[in-house]
């Protein structure tokens, strides 16, 4: 195919930079605004319809099935993704995951990382960030962002690991036990419609649900991120990498081990150990605090680095959340877990289980660390705050495990959001309209304490109470006996 112009600008279809320069007419512009009766006599159908019209109409390439990369040429693949924007606070938010190409379990077990599709579609990307606005034509859409990623050497072992998980699910036979919490970066989303019938997979007759290869969504945030923290439409990482606020785990240690097992070994010589043996072993000053164990398992896991975890480039993109958990002398936990607090609209706009926020909180990734008391030991901790020593019971770290939610759970938590949501609908967003602690239904409904007379956006008027999804202590016990220990 011979360069095309598009307003008197051409670009060079071997030169990933030139395409991404081209893409910037796209910006604040939709293809109907841009190509007139020519988007509209073009429509395309189905999710990927918009990036087949900006394929074909805006730089002159015929869609195929082929393997390669949209820009083969280059070795660059467009993305056209989309966004939402809040209509509580007016924010800009990603919708869903990014999808890759689709997973042919027949293709993925005699398929190693180095020569799958995977990497030509996902190595190098041209992304175009679009408002998603429901009711109007794809071609109205209106692009925000162009950003060109190229996925930074760490992240691709990652990746790599990632794949290497999912394969291996494949080849045992337990296609159709894969989940999205089985990985880090890269994700076996579910794809296709309702009522579409589950695939054939090798080494087993069970049939399995029809999946993609995906980008999560916390990773997408991150890069989303990035273009809106520039105070510009786009943003490149193809020359200059960015360098993150702080790593867990180098690409080095990656080379020899998974980053779980580099994580849970440095736990080891703490287990067993009670809090002031920690701050001793860490070189750190004991002090009274809530979050003091919370504190201490970040400097373990991020060698006395950072207490939080949550700002580690590995956990900002995989959306992994750590846990803290105090168990009593029986093994049950001293108090519920709870989760962030529920966002009304989202769960008021969105009528898909599986596109929703509980669904993606509950298909992370979790990183559990288990305290037990040490039976006949206290110990003594100044509080700075109100200038005194405190006296109470010591515990130890007793465990720690990566942990994904079964396939089993995940059809209940579906059921735990199918109520929230029919409480929403109904502008019933009161406690007794949620599962409760006491229904023994492994999550529920409550504020956080403390927190039982705070207010926010209601999507059918008005405000409404605060309310936080929880896992009952009864469904930790069973996470915490069941879990091996890393």
């Amino acid at each position: 195919m011979a360069d095309i112009s598009f307003e008197n600008e051409t670009f060079d279809k071997t030169n990933p930079e030139s395409i991404y320069d081209f893409s910037r007419f796209l910006i604040g512009k939709s293809l109907h605004s841009l190509l007139g009766e020519k988007a509209v006599n073009h429509k395309r159908k189905g999710k990927g319809g918009l990036g087949q019209m900006v394929e074909e109409l805006y730089f002159g390439y015929d869609v195929n099935s082929n393997p390669e990369a949209d820009f083969k040429e280059a070795g660059l693949e467009l993305k056209c993704t989309p966004l939402l924007k809040s209509k509580s606070d007016g924010s800009l938010k990603i919708k869903e995951r990014l999808v890759c190409t689709m997973i042919d379990y027949f293709d993925l077990a005699q398929t190693d990382f180095k020569h799958s599709h995977l990497i030509e579609k996902c190595r190098l990307m041209l992304l175009l960030f679009y408002l998603h606005v429901s009711g109007i034509e794809k071609y109205d859409y209106q692009f925000l962002f162009r950003v060109l990623w190229q996925l930074p050497d760490k992240d691709l072992l990652l990746i790599k690991k990632d794949y290497d998980t999912i394969a291996y699910k494949v080849r045992r036979g337990e296609a159709h036990l894969l989940s999205e919490g089985d990985t880090i970066y890269l994700g076996a989303c579910r794809k296709g419609q309702k009522g579409d019938s589950p695939q054939s997979q090798p080494f087993s007759e069970a049939k399995a649900l029809k999946r993609a290869f995906s980008l999560k969504p916390n990773y997408m945030r991150y890069i989303l991120n990035h273009v809106v923290e520039s105070g510009q439409s786009h943003y490149s990482n193809y020359t200059r990498p960015e360098k993150p606020e702080f790593e867990l785990v180098s690409r080095q240690e990656l080379e020899g081990k998974n980053f779980e097992s580099i994580i849970g070994d440095r736990f080891t010589p703490f287990i067993g150990k009670d809090y002031l043996e920690i701050c001793s072993m860490l070189g750190i000053k004991p002090y009274q605090s809530k979050n003091k164990y919370a504190d201490v398992a970040g400097l373990i896991a991020s060698n006395n680095v950072s207490k939080r975890l949550s700002k580690a480039d590995e956990f900002v993109k995989s959306g992994i959340e750590m846990k803290t958990i105090r168990i009593n002398d029986k093994g049950m936990p001293c108090e519920a877990m709870s989760f962030k607090n529920i966002d009304y609209q989202e769960v008021f706009d969105n009528a898909e289980w599986t596109d929703s926020e509980l669904y993606e909180l509950f298909t992370n990734r979790f990183f559990f660390v288990v305290l037990e008391p040490i039976a006949g030991r206290t110990i003594t901790v100044h509080n700075n705050i109100k200038n005194r020593d405190e006296t109470e019971q010591a515990y130890a770290i007793s465990k720690v495990f990566f942990w994904t939610m079964p396939a089993d759970d995940l059809e209940l938590a579906r059921e735990y959001w199918e109520n929230i949501r029919a409480g929403v609908m109904a502008n019933k967003i009161t406690a007794d309209s949620f599962w409760n602690i006491s229904d023994r239904k492994s999550f529920h409904v409550r504020p956080k304490a403390g927190k039982g007379a705070d207010k926010t956006h209601n999507p059918n008027g008005g405000t409404a109470n605060k309310y936080c999804y929880w896992f009952n202590p009864e469904y930790v016990k069973k996470i915490i006996d069941d879990a091996k220990r890393i």
